[in-house]
């Protein structure tokens, strides 16, 4: 065992500081750890505040925008539209009618338009071929407006805007032609811009105006055909659109942003130009020579329904409204003037919004007489060689007298038609029930409409079954006391037109045209084709009169070609329910004394109608009534000769007479050859 001494317990190092008493143990934290816990807890808390700072903020400036924010919100895509044109109307042949082009328009940023205006107007007015009235009166109120939002976008209270929105766009005046866009940019008036627009453009100058109708500001239909075939004509417009910046300029367009318009599809009509301009030629001219104060015709295809021609005419006379004080002839002073009887329209029919043919009922008179008197044959009430006593005045077992214009002693059923005897058709129509003569003349189609679908269509009158009695059975056997249209009328007449299996039937309307010949046949019977056919061979008597007077009287000779089957008729004009606020006069009859609407209806030829001709010349001069020669077959009759003639050697139908040629005597004339005959 050693004998050195044991080495002493070494110290501590003097660089280590003597371990504290109140240090933490090991795992727990210290002031460092919790100076950063404090840090990040006021940071987060500080963020926090400040989200929900800006929240509000954000739902602020969204609930309750400054007035300076306002003018900057808004959607930031930008969406034009690209009109669609639309398809053309056409007539029978594939004529254009109606179609679209694309045009300049004057469109006003009231916003940016020189205020006060100055000469401004006047400059604009010029530019573009328009009163100055016209231009101030579009753009001034607009501007009073803007200033009226202007003003109150300055209040103090910004959500005081009084409902009042700032005007940025307004149309001026048509389309532009003849360079006048040119003119209007050459001005450099701010505010003045040019926009391209579809312009509806009649082909035909106007000939089919009332058929046509128009075409409104939007685009759409008004009226007429446009109207009626809207939906397919009137295409699918496209659409463009981009991203802008708050300024307003264009940033970027989005793939696909772009759809091209569709082009609405054609339409072909059932109506045939050159008819139509034969029609609207012979109706004028009738109209002239009776010094009538309108005209209406229809030209029918009795097999297949389709209107060939449509046609309304009015002519300027004098005359005065109805007063509703006195009884028509006893006015004070004794004179009676010429009165209007055409419903005053503003000039709708001549600008094609409205139709008479399709919307003015009228008392048919006599031409309502074959319709009575088939269907006495049908029921078996009377055959066509009965002989009646018609000496001139009968007086019915109720105490109506009953007058023929040309007397009589006697006639036959048949020669009763043929004369228009209002005696024998008085006689013959007793023997029928109320109820079976009632439901004759709605089975006919009258007071319903034809559902050829053009608006405003009247249903017409005829008085209701329980309201019948002797007075409606005797007056709806002359064509009084019920009231057609045109269009009514000749669908009806093409009962006795339709041949075959089909005749005695009521052919379908159409207004456009016929491919499928087989379908369109179909009718409703109306009545037995024996019926019908024993009808119109006894029409044939009424235009063989026609035709041997007419060559005495003073109008235009016309060369007979073609047979045909027809009959005449005159009424006097109703007055109609009386304007608010006043009365039928006590003692009045209920018409127009003295005038008259005349009307002739035939079909041609009479073996194979090919079209039935309906004219209507309302109100004949005061002239033509003194001196007799007011009647259907003397006014309107000629009319439709002249239209039947022309027609039908348009059409190439071969002639019912055989014609001399005057150059090669012995050689008979052939029928003209006409470009696209029917």
């Amino acid at each position: 065992m050693s004998d050195a001494p044991l080495s002493p317990t070494p110290s501590p190092p003097a660089s280590l500081p003597a371990r504290s008493n109140a240090e933490p143990a090991a795992g727990q934290p210290g002031d460092a750890d919790r100076r950063i816990g404090t840090v990040a807890w006021v940071c987060t808390t500080a963020a926090l505040i400040l989200l929900t700072i800006m929240l509000a903020r954000v739902a602020q400036l969204q609930l309750a925008p400054g007035r300076k924010l306002v003018a900057f919100m808004g959607d930031r895509v930008t969406r034009i539209a690209d009109p669609a044109p639309r398809g053309d109307i056409k007539d029978h042949q594939g004529r254009v009618l109606t179609s679209t082009r694309f045009a300049n328009r004057v469109y006003i940023n009231p916003t940016e338009f020189p205020n006060p205006p100055g000469e401004a107007f006047g400059r604009l007015a010029e530019a573009m071929g328009m009163r100055i009235d016209e231009v101030s009166s579009r753009i001034a109120p607009k501007m009073a407006i803007n200033e009226r939002a202007n003003a109150l976008k300055a209040d103090a209270d910004p959500s005081n805007d009084g409902g009042v929105k700032p005007c940025k766009y307004v149309r001026i005046g048509p389309v532009l032609t003849d360079g006048r866009d040119e003119k209007v940019m050459a001005l450099g008036i701010k505010g003045v811009h040019l926009e391209n627009a579809p312009v509806r453009e009649e082909a035909a100058g106007g000939l089919v105006a009332a058929l046509l109708g128009r075409v409104g500001a939007d685009g759409n239909g008004l009226m007429g055909a446009e109207m009626l075939f809207n939906k397919a004509v009137a295409g699918a417009s496209g659409r463009f659109s981009y991203v802008r910046d708050a300024a307003g300029n264009p940033l970027w367009v989005h793939p696909g942003s772009y759809k091209a318009p569709e082009r609405g599809r054609d339409v072909r009509l059932s109506v045939d130009l050159n008819i139509q301009a034969i029609v609207d030629e012979e109706l004028r001219k009738g109209a002239e020579e009776a010094d009538a104060a309108g005209a209406r015709c229809i030209v029918l295809d009795p097999h297949t329904g389709e209107i060939l021609a449509l046609a309304d005419i009015l002519r300027p006379v004098k005359t005065v409204p109805y007063s509703w004080e006195y009884p028509i002839g006893q006015e004070p002073g004794g004179r009676r003037p010429r009165y209007t009887t055409i419903r005053n329209d503003n000039g709708a029919s001549e600008l094609g919004l409205r139709n008479r043919c399709v919307e003015d009922a009228y008392e048919p008179g006599s031409t309502f007489k074959p319709f009575m008197w088939a269907e006495v044959m049908s029921l078996g009430l009377s055959r066509p060689g009965e002989r009646f006593n018609t000496g001139n005045g009968y007086t019915t077992p109720y105490g109506r007298h009953i007058a023929d214009v040309h007397a009589a002693d006697s006639q036959t059923a048949a020669e009763g038609l043929v004369n228009s005897s209002n005696i024998l058709m008085t006689m013959i129509t007793a023997r029928m029930s109320y109820k079976q003569m009632h439901d004759a003349v709605v089975r006919f189609g009258f007071g319903s409409r034809t559902k050829i679908g053009l608006p405003g269509e009247s249903t017409g009158l005829v008085t209701p079954l329980k309201r019948w009695g002797p007075y409606s059975q005797s007056s709806v056997a002359m064509g009084h006391e019920v009231a057609v249209t045109p269009l009514q009328m000749a669908r009806a007449f093409a009962v006795f037109a339709r041949t075959g299996e089909q005749a005695g039937t009521l052919p379908p309307m159409r207004l456009t045209s016929f491919d499928d010949e087989e379908s369109g046949m179909a009718g409703q019977r109306v009545l037995p084709r024996q019926i019908a056919e024993l009808t119109r061979q006894t029409m044939r008597g009424v235009t063989k009169n026609l035709d041997t007077r007419m060559s005495t009287w003073e109008t235009e000779k016309v060369q007979v070609r073609y047979e045909a089957f027809g009959k005449s008729g005159t009424a006097e004009i109703p007055l109609g329910p009386p304007p608010s606020g006043k009365k039928r006069p006590k003692g009045s009859d209920g018409y127009f004394q003295g005038q008259y609407n005349a009307s002739f209806i035939a079909g041609a030829p009479v073996d194979e109608p090919r079209v039935v001709v309906l004219v209507v010349i309302d109100d004949p001069g005061p002239e033509r009534v003194a001196t007799r020669r007011h009647y259907g077959a003397r006014t309107a009759g000629p009319v439709v000769r002249r239209v039947i003639e022309r027609t039908l050697t348009y059409m190439g139908v071969e002639p019912s007479y055989q014609i001399p040629d005057k150059q090669q005597p012995g050689r008979t004339a052939a029928v003209s050859d006409h470009e696209n005959p029917r």
